[in-house]
């Protein structure tokens, strides 16, 4: 294995799954990949080596994730940081008594984290767009067409934050816009197709990441978003509008989940439309907590 592949925060699933001792299915690679290249990406901003990497980045690296992600998903990082450091038979530095305590504090700060995620609904990105439709600032363009986007197709943040302008088909005659996700072609209404429009327009993008950040100086930057920038622009969201609840960057998901189930659409349609392999998130968001833990049960018996 070349070393080098791995202190990019490039990585490809490819790569990854020759190092791993195990077998493990795409959406596992895809989740260990990602922490990873949050984590190699955390060291080059620090200037710290990411692999070995010490016990006092780690620690760092995971109360700064705090912030920003649940327990499940800093676990999982760490998980993911420990498989790596295997693979090159390095010691593992998620074993040490300083992350093992930094992470105990992080479970007891967390203790609500199961909490249902608030969601964001249609009406609220109505009242968005009348706040930000006719701004030319970067930011408002681009924030309003990841809103809309993200609540139409039920996206993921990895969804979001993986899109290419390739995977963007417009069709001038019609006024209509295809978006690729997985290898599946998804409509969008003519409303978000023109959001979408506007940044591209704006932002002058030809090529790569869909979404990108903005500094301070209207300057589009070259690489993706993270999932740290994406919790802001929700976060952003709930400032506009003025709000007592904390979206996060599921509340898209969740709320288009909750709006599609008030139209009639049943969990099945709803799981097809949001890519779950399971009908148990889909039950979750919307109230139906005991059915949701008997698939999760279901599920995680045929994954065993």
């Amino acid at each position: 294995m070349d070393k080098k592949h791995f202190l990019s925060a490039q990585l490809d699933i490819d790569t990854l799954a020759t190092c791993l001792t195990k077998q493990y299915s795409n959406n596992s690679l895809i989740s260990f990949k990602n922490d990873w290249n949050n984590f190699v990406e955390f060291c080059q901003l620090n200037n710290v080596i990411a692999l070995p990497a010490s016990t006092t980045a780690i620690r760092i690296f995971i109360e700064k994730q705090a912030k920003v992600k649940k327990l499940a998903s800093i676990k999982r990082a760490l998980i993911s940081i420990s498989h790596i450091h295997t693979a090159f038979e390095y010691k593992d530095p998620t074993q040490s008594i300083q992350v093992k305590s930094a992470l105990g504090k992080i479970r007891v700060d967390k203790v609500n984290d199961n909490k249902q995620t608030e969601g964001i609904s249609s009406d609220m990105l109505d009242e968005l767009r009348h706040q930000l439709f006719n701004s030319v600032e970067l930011k408002d363009i681009r924030d309003l067409a990841i809103w809309y986007l993200m609540f139409e197709l039920l996206l993921k943040r990895g969804e979001l934050r993986d899109l290419q302008l390739d995977d963007i088909c417009f069709n001038d005659e019609t006024n209509s816009c295809l978006v690729q996700i997985h290898q599946n072609y998804y409509a969008i209404s003519e409303e978000t197709t023109e959001l979408l429009n506007r940044w591209l327009q704006h932002s002058n993008i030809y090529d790569g990441h869909l979404f990108r950040a903005i500094d301070r100086h209207q300057n589009v930057a070259v690489n993706g978003l993270n999932d740290s920038s994406i919790y802001r622009i929700f976060r952003r969201a709930n400032e506009l509008l003025n709000l007592e609840i904390n979206f996060s960057g599921l509340s898209a998901r969740v709320g288009a989940t909750k709006e599609l189930a008030q139209r009639g659409y049943s969990i099945h349609e709803i799981q097809e439309m949001g890519r779950w392999v399971s009908p148990a998130m889909p039950n979750q968001y919307i109230g139906n907590t005991e059915r949701s833990e008997r698939q999760k049960s279901v599920f995680k018996t045929k994954k065993a």
